[in-house]
């Protein structure tokens, strides 16, 4: 007689029932292990958490002092120990950033925490078992050496991954690509969060983007505000939207980004922020054509590493810009040749600024070691010096110059270099109801992008194109910006060439 034996469940150890009571419930890892106070949960915060534990990918809007980087370290904290095993990498927009917010933020939880989480804690990391990649790490990325830090962020791969982007806003483009790469299974994840202080670029489009769950945060939405007293310490609520609203207006861009969690209109602190979106709203991105009977002249910034190329066309009293190519791998002047000939346009004249003369920072090639000037052209480049005036002057002439300008869907990504083109901001003496700027741009590439498009202003105003001098003012001319211009008739050089 067969007696049939009843199968045993495989017991857990404690750190299987550990994972298996607290990875489905964030909020309860938070309360039971770390330093939060239950009477102090509110409804964003359990929103935040659960949709890092529900989504790939999750994008924060969030106002000024609504807990944000506090929930974003207990949210790293949360995942790091109930995932087995798991790497947790942050960045943020400078070291600063890293070490003093969000790192601040997980030291406070992790030494007030309710039970001994253990691991080696050091300013910015906190190591389990390094062997196994089971650790948490936080760094910046640099402008002057982002495609290096690009490179390493794609390094970080594990079974269980999530990344956490602090005042996302001002995390590179290259960057945001190297984090894609790192999503490789739906057990690897993202949380990017920030005040949305740019209108545009990739924190900005995450609301475009139907694979990012995305999240805003009001100070209208704090405890503190909606019961008109302080519920939580420390978070924004009556007192501060008030006091942002007298001082600013409800429809200034300062209320939108510090009370409402919202984008502005264009990007605080840029260069160019409230002409480019103008442009935007006439039009003028991405709907004109190229005159293929009309010459295309370059012009650009010359850098080692970082070069930007504009295209441009100058049709009647439009100045089109057309193409645009962007070098961030320092390819150099054989490799610029190899690009001008591939586009197969027919030009009219190369403009540069005066790094690569005889007397600029680049003059000579690093390739050969001969003057860049005669490299180019024995390339079949000849440059035209561009002589730029003061900074001041030439902010203003790009300024004029963007009512003039329209660009291709092929110029694009020159459009978002010159958004990202803005003043590099002063942490230590700013405060969030009052930015203050250095008098000198961001090192981002932008900087490249806004130089080349200053030396475009620049030569448009005072210098002669092909023996044909532009920038002189010309009948006012009603057109059709999408239409062909006949050589004989509508070519703006031409037709400037007759006054």
């Amino acid at each position: 007689m067969t007696v049939a034996v009843a199968e045993r469940k495989p017991q857990l150890t404690k750190q299987q029932k550990f994972i298996a009571k607290y990875q489905p419930d964030p909020i309860r890892f938070q309360v039971d292990c770390l330093d939060v106070n239950p009477v102090f949960v509110w409804s964003k915060m359990v929103e935040v958490a659960e949709s890092v534990r529900d989504n790939q990918k999750t994008c924060v809007y969030a106002g000024h002092t609504v807990s944000k980087t506090f929930e974003a370290a207990r949210i790293a904290l949360g995942f790091l120990f109930t995932h087995k095993p798991s790497t947790v990498i942050s960045t943020a927009p400078t070291f600063d950033q890293v070490e003093k917010i969000l790192w601040k933020e997980i030291h406070v939880a992790h030494t007030n925490a309710k039970i001994p989480l253990g691991g080696k804690l050091t300013a910015t990391q906190l190591d389990i078992d390094p062997s196994r990649k089971w650790f948490a790490y936080g760094f910046a990325t640099k402008p002057d050496t982002v495609t290096g830090e690009a490179t390493r962020f794609q390094g970080y791969h594990n079974e269980y991954v999530l990344i956490i982007f602090d005042e996302a806003a001002g995390i590179l483009p290259q960057i945001w690509k190297a984090a894609e790469h790192l999503l490789a299974n739906p057990n690897c994840k993202i949380l990017v969060i920030g005040n949305p202080t740019s209108a545009y670029g990739s924190f900005a489009d995450c609301e475009k983007d139907p694979t990012w769950h995305c999240i805003n945060i009001s100070v209208k939405d704090t405890p503190n505000y909606k019961e008109g007293r302080e519920v939580i310490p420390g978070v924004a609520g009556r007192e501060y939207e008030a006091a942002i609203r007298n001082k600013y207006g409800e429809d200034s861009n300062e209320y939108a980004i510090r009370v409402l969690g919202r984008k502005p209109e264009y990007t605080v602190g840029t260069y160019l922020g409230k002409w480019l979106a103008k442009a935007e709203s006439d039009g003028r991105v991405g709907e004109i054509v190229y005159d293929v009977t009309a010459p295309v002249y370059t012009f650009s910034d010359i850098g080692d590493m970082y070069s930007a190329w504009g295209f441009v066309q100058f049709i009647k009293e439009q100045i089109r810009i057309i193409d645009f190519y962007y070098d961030e791998k320092g390819i150099g002047l054989p490799g610029y040749a190899l690009m001008l000939q591939e586009r197969k346009y027919k030009y009219g004249g190369h403009f540069t600024l005066p790094d690569v003369f005889p007397d600029g920072s680049n003059a000579k090639s690093s390739h050969s070691g001969q003057y860049t000037i005669d490299v180019a052209h024995n390339l079949g480049i000849d440059f035209e010096k561009i002589n730029p005036p003061s900074k001041d002057e030439q902010v203003r002439i790009a300024q004029d110059l963007c009512d003039l300008c329209w660009w291709s869907e092929k110029a694009r990504e020159c459009f978002d270099g010159l958004l990202d083109w803005r003043k590099r901001k002063n942490e230590a003496l700013s405060t969030p109801d009052k930015p203050i700027y250095f008098d000198e741009p961001v090192k981002s590439w932008g900087r490249h992008v806004g130089d080349m498009f200053c030396g475009l202003g620049v030569a448009y105003r005072s210098m002669e194109i092909g023996g044909q001098v532009i920038g002189y003012p010309v009948p006012e001319v009603k057109f059709d910006p999408h239409e062909k211009s006949d050589n004989n008739q509508d070519n703006y050089l031409l037709s400037l060439s007759r006054l």
